[in-house]
């Protein structure tokens, strides 16, 4: 099974990665890379890993039956339910194990636990094995209860109950399959929705104008002060924001700085704040020289409202005040966010790396960016409005997660998978019975009838036992 496993998973596993080179390039290209990849290239090794993998997770998972069944009486092997009998009277002892395990992790999270980084593993590892240990329990007590009246749905759910030694691992298995998939679908689906709200909450200029470089920060990428002055004194434009960005260090750690132009009107709503308040943030970052800081780097150094940050300045470390924690997705060191004319002070004169327009009250963005590329078409200048700026973070991270589907529909059909091995199983063993059912009576339509039954309901229950 293994061997047959790995001959079918090593082609249909290449097939996968090849159909989706061309959205991981994309995605690495928008990112991280200058270059896209065009070709997949595997080492030999991969292949000989996964092959190993296969054939030793199927000869692990058989060597525990092997043992046990080889070491049985004669005549306790030609009766099926004595196994079934055993794993029914182990149900307590295993819900008792599976209590043990999740009391365990609860206490370890609830005690401690949850200040380590990676105590989010920890609980999923916890869930997904003790949860499964309460499935013959559950099992056997749903279905005891259940009259039989007719050759149907009730038997199809009392014969499940009766079989715990092939009913309770399939469930249990498809259970963690599911979970898994409903695990990847809800992270994904959270994550999107928080990053459309921020993108909503901190794009909020009308037009935003970077050069048209990859990086769009530093020395290497900035626009001209004239450029930025004739933008300035355009009919329709309101205020005008300016960034400087570049690379600094924080305890040895790469963060990035931005400077900003903090007394811009509507200057407060740019940011949405994890803690501290945004008219007294705005307030001592102009007059006092504090910083706000994203959450990712707040939460590396642990660092919050009060403390202060150091940072490596031209004539040393100099520790910035905190005047705030603000929503952050930088997946890097961080990122510090201060007063133009702090960053001058400290770090001296720079050029500008992007400017963000606020138009009039009815004025027309996307004429407005027509016009600033009629103007200035001639520079190499992106001119975006806000509605395309956002339009186009979404395409980005979509693009990003585009090969969950593959993953996600790959556990579709393991799960799929797994109900038919389970009923054929079943079937096998209940040959001598379905006989005997169909010589007393039993039509094609009820035999029929009671195997979707089992499936449906294990179907069923594989979807709510992890919501349990």
């Amino acid at each position: 099974m293994g061997l047959l496993g790995v001959l079918i998973g090593l082609p249909l596993g290449y097939w996968g990665a090849q159909a989706n080179v061309g959205v991981v390039s994309s995605t690495l290209t928008n990112l991280y890379l200058l270059e896209e990849i065009s070709t997949l290239q595997l080492s030999p090794w991969l292949f000989a890993i996964a092959g190993l993998i296969g054939v030793g997770g199927a000869v692990t998972g058989a060597l525990l039956p092997a043992v046990d069944m080889s070491r049985r009486d004669t005549r306790s092997l030609l009766s099926a339910f004595t196994l079934h009998e055993k794993i029914g009277s182990f149900a307590p002892h295993l819900s008792l194990m599976g209590l043990g395990i999740l009391g365990f992790v609860g206490l370890w999270y609830a005690f401690g636990g949850s200040n380590w980084q990676h105590a989010g593993f920890v609980l999923a590892v916890g869930l997904l094995t003790g949860l499964p240990l309460f499935t013959p329990m559950a099992i056997r007590e749903l279905t005891k209860r259940i009259e039989i009246r007719g050759f149907g749905l009730g038997y199809s759910l009392k014969s499940l109950g009766a079989r715990l030694q092939t009913t309770a691992f399939a469930v249990a298995s498809l259970a963690i399959a599911v979970s898994m998939l409903v695990g990847i679908t809800l992270m994904i689906g959270s994550f999107r929705e928080t990053l459309d709200v921020w993108i909503r909450t901190s794009v909020v200029a009308d037009i935003y104008v970077t050069p048209s470089s990859w990086r769009g920060q530093g020395d290497e990428a900035f626009l001209e002060e004239e450029r930025i002055q004739a933008m300035r004194i355009l009919p329709g434009v309101k205020a005008i924001d300016r960034l400087r960005g570049f690379l600094g260090y924080s305890n040895n750690q790469r963060l990035a700085l931005a400077g900003i132009d903090i007394g811009v009107p509507v200057g407060a709503s740019r940011f949405t704040l994890l803690e501290g308040d945004a008219e007294t943030a705005f307030d001592k970052m102009r007059h006092e020289g504090w910083a706000l800081i994203g959450e990712t780097l707040a939460r590396k150094q642990n660092l919050w409202l009060g403390d202060s940050v150091p940072i490596y300045v031209m004539d040393g470390v100099h520790h910035f005040p905190i005047a705030g924690v603000y929503y952050d997705y930088n997946a890097q060191g961080g990122a510090v966010i201060l007063d133009l004319k702090t960053v001058e002070k400290y770090w001296g004169p720079g050029h500008i790396n992007s400017v963000a327009l606020y138009l009039e009250p009815g004025a027309n963005t996307e004429m407005m960016v027509d016009a600033l590329k009629a103007k200035f078409e001639t520079s190499a200048m992106e001119i975006r409005s806000n509605n395309r700026l956002r339009d186009e973070a979404m395409k980005i991270f979509d693009q990003t997660f585009a090969v969950t589907r593959l993953l996600q529909g790959i556990s579709l059909l393991i799960a799929s998978c797994g109900i038919a091995l389970m009923l054929l199983i079943l079937a096998r063993e209940q040959v001598s019975e379905l006989a005997l059912y169909r010589a007393i009576g039993a039509t094609r339509r009820q035999v029929f009838g009671l195997f979707v039954g089992k499936g449906w309901v294990s179907w069923v229950w594989q979807w709510e036992l992890p919501a349990a």
